[in-house]
């Protein structure tokens, strides 16, 4: 079994109140904690984190006629979400 030692008294304090409110011992409370911050390899997916300035690009909306660019509806138009969502993922797969 590991003991984990916290030398911040508040953050003690803060961890105990919280196992005592889920009605589990401060140990069971941190075992579950770490297990959910550090996953066993085999059971977690890894992804290479990409650079949002590479994939990422801004959305510009214009108004209509008489309406002021604050009081635009962004995507009024849509009224299939799915079918919407299908056709944005090919297309910024496909880079059309």
């Amino acid at each position: 079994m590991l003991t984990v030692k916290i030398k911040d008294k508040r953050l003690q304090e803060r961890i105990t109140e919280r196992a005592k409110r889920f009605g589990k011992s401060t140990q069971e409370y941190v075992n579950e904690l770490l297990t959910l911050v550090l996953p066993d390899a085999d059971d977690s997916l890894s992804f290479k984190r990409l650079n949002a300035e590479d994939y990422g690009y801004v959305l510009n909306f214009e108004a209509g006629d008489n309406n002021m660019a604050e009081d635009a509806t962004p995507f009024a138009e849509v009224t299939d979400s799915e079918t919407f969502t299908e056709e944005l993922r090919r297309k910024a797969w496909r880079k059309e």
